[in-house]
């Protein structure tokens, strides 16, 4: 008799559900410091010290700052408990030029989220 309610299909569905929910919950837990980080190349490709980085919220009919950072030696830069979902970034610096808006869409706010591509300058 125990075994058959084990066995049972709606037993192993909502089994199945719970593992997923405790697992998702888990992972939000263990990625939801807020941290966006990426990295400023230049139009040949090669990275950008000290480009001005902005943080945007994105709404349904504006743009509103966040934040800024300048970036590294090496081109990259991070922020830090930006709290939202929904984010747009650009990088600027003067004689190198103006990256286009790159929107990031995250999965939960507060997501930890290293950009899979650079943010490129173009020439002014």
């Amino acid at each position: 008799m125990v075994r058959q309610w084990l066995i049972n299909r709606f037993t192993i569905t909502f089994g199945g559900i719970a593992v997923v929910i405790i697992a998702w919950n888990i992972y939000v837990a263990g990625n939801n410091d807020g941290v966006l980080s990426g990295r400023v190349v230049g139009p040949d490709g090669a990275s950008v010290a000290n480009a001005q980085v902005q943080l945007a919220e994105q709404t349904i009919v504006s743009l509103t700052k966040l934040d800024s950072t300048t970036t590294d030696d090496q081109g990259r830069f991070e922020f830090i408990r930006h709290d939202q979902h929904s984010l747009v970034l650009t990088a600027q610096k003067d004689g190198v030029g103006t990256s286009i808006r790159y929107r990031v869409r995250l999965l939960f706010r507060n997501q930890n989220t290293v950009m899979d591509e650079a943010l490129v300058l173009n020439a002014p």
